[in-house]
Parts: C-alpha cells; structure tokens; sequence
C-alpha cells in the first residue's frame, strides 16, 4: 500500500512501444509535481488533444473509413474492416474518459495509432516491470 502511495512521488523515464510491432513510439518522463512530457521518436513533443477535438477526429477517420469500404474499388482492403473497429474503439474509449486531454501516439514503423489519456499513460508507467511499456 505504502509503495503505491510513494510511487506518485517517484520519477521515472519510459519507453512507449507499439503493441502492434514492437517497436517504440515515443518516451515519457514522469516527474512529481510537474507535467509529463512526451517525445515522440522522431523527436517531436507529443501534445494533449481536448475530448472534444480527439473524439471529432476518431468520427472523421470512422466516416472517411464507412465511406471508404463502400467504394467498389477499395471495399476488397484486408486492412479496412480492423481499421474500423479500432476506430470504433476509440470512440468507445473517448466517451469514457470524462474530459481528460489524451495523447494521439503514432507508430512510425507500422502506421498504428493510439489515443490514450495521461491517467491510464502514468498507471501503465508506473505499473511497468522494465523501462519498456507496451500500449495496447
């Protein structure tokens, strides 16, 4: 009990790694009273979407990717129908979160992507048994 407690107050350097590929996306430092940061691996800093914005963004890709199964010339894409359900997902996902601004990770290696509010970001960092977290 007494070490969750203290893990708040911990410091700790991680490495985000695609579920997909294994491959890693971005770092996180988490520092006790400060904002996390995020750094892509490309270099970029990784910043906070609103609830709103991300949620109108995951409804456009599900839209565009509706649309896009409907059409003769792309409907036979193995990669379409797995692309709406994780849409799908994500949605799902947003609806629950409760405002909370998320992080839009991208994996460089295989195209996947994850939204992920900073709450469940920190709990799997902190939960972590090496310095690698893989998002699933």
């Amino acid at each position: 009990m007494l070490d969750s407690v203290l893990s708040v107050f911990r410091r700790y350097q991680r490495e985000l790694v695609c579920g997909y590929c294994g491959s890693v996306m971005a770092w996180i430092a988490l520092r006790p009273f400060r904002h996390p940061a995020v750094r892509h691996v490309t270099g970029g800093e990784v910043s906070p979407m609103g609830e709103a914005l991300a949620m109108r963004v995951a409804r456009t890709r599900l839209a565009t990717a509706q649309q896009t199964a409907r059409d003769p010339l792309f409907n036979r894409d193995p990669d379409l129908p797995c692309f709406i359900e994780h849409t799908e997902r994500q949605i799902n996902y947003l609806r629950v979160q409760g405002g909370e601004p998320v992080y839009e990770l991208l994996c460089s290696e295989c195209g996947a992507n994850y939204i992920r509010s900073m709450p469940d970001l920190s709990t799997q960092v902190r939960r972590a048994l090496s310095g690698r977290v893989p998002i699933r």
